[in-house]
């Protein structure tokens, strides 16, 4: 399989994983019963997966054959913030208001791990400033 074709699996699944993290904090903030159920708790997991799968394909079929450098390690951490504001989110965070902090924290991550992914570049965004 190319490397093109994994790319695009991989972008896809980063805008459908965005999606559910996004409708499912807004959920979570208005106390949505559906935010609890079996469904709305595994499709973003299945999203993630593709994702992690796609990454590693990606990283083994490169022609790079190799670490690409600073900017994925710096994204590669980022992720990991990420999932860890993801779980507090939603099975430790208990007052609304630190739940909106994390939240537009955790999105605010995501978009910087975008920003940093598109562009090659470890402070993402900030180069171009």
């Amino acid at each position: 399989m190319s490397v093109f074709y994994i790319k695009y699996v991989h972008i896809v699944a980063i805008a459908v994983a965005f999606a559910l993290f996004f409708v499912k904090g807004i959920w979570v903030l208005q106390s949505y019963p559906d935010s609890q159920e079996r469904w709305a708790r595994a499709v973003p997991n299945i999203a993630y997966a593709v994702v992690a799968v796609s990454a590693v394909l990606m990283l083994l079929e490169s022609p790079l054959k190799g670490w690409p450098g600073n900017w994925l390690t710096v994204k590669l951490v980022l992720v990991a913030v990420f999932a860890v504001l993801s779980v507090y989110l939603f099975r430790v965070a208990r007052a609304t208001i630190v739940k909106m902090l994390v939240w537009i924290l955790a999105l605010g991550v995501f978009l910087f791990v975008t920003t940093i992914a598109v562009l090659r570049d470890p402070i993402g965004i900030l180069s171009v400033l």
